[in-house]
C-alpha cells in the first residue's frame, strides 16, 4: 500500500486528529482536549505527522511529540514527550507504525530536538524497540487499602457476612496507620481548594530540583496548564507546610471511591515526605476513600516511602523509553533511568 508521511499543521488540523483518533478507539476525547493539549502547553505547540494513503489522498494515521522542558543536571531543556498515536486498522502493519514512530528519532539525530521520551503501550513497546528508542525503566503501580468495604464485596457474595466482617476489616486498617505515623513535629497539612498555582511554586521547584539529575518541569506555568485547566478532570491538591512555607504537596483525583496519585513533589528529606504522606492517607480516610492507586518509574526515590505507609506491588507495569543521539553530552544522563525523577503525571496525557 503506497502511503507517505507529511508534518501536520497543528492550528489548522486539530478536526482531523480528533477525527483518527476516535475512530481507533473505543473511548472518545473531545476537541477541546486536542486544543489544550496541543495549543495550549505552556511549552509550546505539539509537533505531528501524518501517514497519508496516496490512493485516496486520506490521512489514515499520524503521531504526535508534546514539548516539555526537562531540567538535566541543573540546565533547563526543551524535549519532546510522545504523545497520541493512531493508525486506522487496514494500515496497522509494523512497517507502517515503524516509519511514523521514527520521524521523532530522525528529528533528533538532525539536531532538531535535544532528546524525547514515551511511554507506549505493550502493542507499541515493540515498535519503540524496533526503530532504536532505549527501554529506561518500568512504571509500577502501588496500592494502598484505607477501607475493606470494596475488597469484601469482591470476595464474599453473602451480605450479611460481609456486614459483620466489614467493621473489623476497617478497624484493622486505620489500626495500622496509626502504629506507623511518625511525630508531626510542626507540619500542617490541608488539601487547597480550587485555587490556581502561586509563583510561590516555581521557587519551590527550583529549590527541590537541585537534588535530582533528570526532573519535568513543575513550575507554576506548567502545573496550572497541565492540572488546573485541565478539561479532562479535575485534580485535587494537598499542601504540606511549615510555619506556612510551602515543604511539599501531592496531586490527584478521586473517582468512585479510589485515589489516582498524578504527583508528588517535597523537600528531599525523610522528615517532610513521611509526614505529607502520612497526613495525606489520614485526610482520605476522613473522606472514605476506599483505596489509592499510585504508579512511579521502578527507580523512583519516593517508593520506599510510600511502601513503608502500606502500598503494595501490583504486578501491572508498562515500559519507558527514551532517546538521544549517543555520544552527545546529554545521552549518558538521559538514557540512565536511575537519574529520573518520574511519576505517572510526566505521561502524556
Amino acid at each position: 500500500m503506497p502511503i507517505r508521511i507529511i508534518d501536520a499543521e497543528i492550528e489548522k488540523d486539530i478536526d482531523v486528529f480528533t477525527d483518527l483518533l476516535n475512530r481507533n478507539r473505543k473511548k472518545k476525547v473531545s476537541r477541546a482536549r486536542f486544543e489544550w493539549l496541543y495549543l495550549k502547553n505552556p511549552a509550546g505547540l505539539a509537533r505531528a505527522w501524518f501517514v497519508v494513503d496516496e490512493k485516496t489522498g486520506q490521512e489514515v494515521a499520524f503521531t504526535c511529540v508534546l514539548p516539555r522542558r526537562i531540567r538535566v543536571n541543573g540546565e533547563d531543556i526543551l524535549v519532546w514527550n510522545c504523545g497520541d498515536f493512531s493508525v486506522d486498522k487496514k494500515f496497522r502493519t509494523l512497517g507502517v507504525a515503524m516509519k511514523l514512530r521514527r520521524k521523532a528519532k530522525d528529528s533528533v539525530d538532525e539536531g532538531h530536538i535535544p532528546a524525547f521520551y514515551a511511554h507506549p503501550n505493550d502493542r507499541m513497546k515493540t515498535v519503540h524497540e524496533a526503530v532504536g528508542h532505549h527501554c529506561i525503566g518500568k512504571m509500577k503501580r502501588y496500592v494502598k487499602l484505607l477501607r475493606a468495604d470494596t475488597f469484601l464485596r469482591q470476595r464474599l457474595a453473602n451480605e450479611n457476612l460481609r456486614q459483620m466482617v466489614q467493621p473489623f476489616g476497617n478497624a484493622a486498617l486505620w489500626l495500622n496507620d496509626l502504629l506507623i505515623r511518625n511525630n508531626d513535629r510542626g507540619y500542617d497539612g490541608f488539601p487547597v481548594e480550587d485555587q490556581p498555582f502561586s509563583q510561590e511554586y516555581d521557587h519551590f521547584y527550583n529549590r527541590v530540583a537541585e537534588k535530582y539529575s533528570v526532573i519535568g518541569d513543575r513550575s507554576s506555568a506548567y502545573l496550572n496548564w497541565r492540572y488546573y485547566e485541565n478539561p479532562l478532570y479535575q485534580t485535587e491538591r494537598y499542601e504540606l507546610r511549615k510555619k506556612g512555607v510551602l515543604t511539599g504537596y501531592i496531586l490527584y483525583t478521586i473517582s468512585e471511591n479510589m485515589v489516582l496519585f498524578k504527583d508528588m513533589l517535597c523537600l528531599r528529606q525523610a522528615e517532610p515526605e513521611h509526614c505529607l504522606v502520612e497526613k495525606w492517607i489520614a485526610y482520605l480516610r476522613e473522606k472514605k476513600v476506599h483505596s489509592i492507586s499510585a504508579i512511579f518509574m521502578d527507580t523512583h526515590p519516593l517508593i520506599p516511602v510510600f511502601v513503608s505507609k502500606g502500598f503494595k506491588l501490583r504486578p501491572d507495569h508498562s515500559s519507558v523509553f527514551a532517546y538521544a543521539k549517543k555520544g552527545t553530552p546529554l545521552s549518558d544522563t538521559w538514557l540512565n533511568g536511575s537519574n529520573w525523577y518520574m511519576t505517572v503525571g510526566d505521561r502524556d496525557v
